[in-house]
């Protein structure tokens, strides 16, 4: 790319920025390594996101409100005994549908090629994945740190670990996601 591109290119992304790019002149397109598309593809992947996390979020404090009233302490798969088998079962159809979801719109912002339908993917999935501890912590005040135990996922079977397993492997995904979508 020669200078004179690169300045245009700088230019146009101050203009998309707005105000905000008067003023930190240091962001720029290039510097992000995304063109101006992809960015608004991530912004809007990123609200739905954040809206799915908490539709999610809402349906777990409603189960937690209903069969756990006193708190929902985990000590292994065992909490999940207290629900009946018909509401574990339309738990793990939500769980398939939220990714089958979060697939659809990876598949219909991606442009080019299958690792860009990945990155987009892994990107919404992250972004959902944080916000729905954000939004289960607004609701419930839930988890009170890092290191409480939570039921992850049910499929394909039970997962049970810290909080800060899926905040970790969030910011990862969210990092690889940025790494394809700078090489597409």
């Amino acid at each position: 790319m020669t200078a004179r591109a690169a300045r245009a290119r700088l230019s146009s992304g101050r203009r998309w920025l707005g105000p905000w790019a008067r003023e930190h002149r240091g962001v720029s397109d290039l510097e992000l390594g995304l063109d101006r598309g992809k960015l608004r593809r991530l912004a809007w992947l990123s609200l739905f996101a954040v809206g799915m996390a908490y539709v999610e979020s809402a349906v777990v404090a409603y189960l937690r409100f209903l069969y756990y009233p006193t708190g929902f302490v985990i000590d292994g798969s065992r909490a999940l005994r207290v629900l009946p088998l018909t509401t574990v079962r339309i738990e793990v159809g939500r769980e398939a549908a939220t990714i089958v979801m979060l697939g659809a719109v990876a598949l219909l912002a991606a442009r080019r090629s299958w690792w860009e339908r990945l990155a987009y993917f892994l990107w919404t999935f992250a972004v959902w994945d944080i916000f729905y501890y954000v939004w289960l912590y607004v609701f419930l005040r839930w988890p009170s740190d890092l290191m409480t135990l939570d039921v992850l996922f049910l499929i394909p079977r039970v997962w049970v670990g810290p909080v800060l397993l899926p905040l970790v492997a969030s910011g990862t995904m969210i990092a690889v996601a940025a790494t394809i979508l700078r090489r597409t």
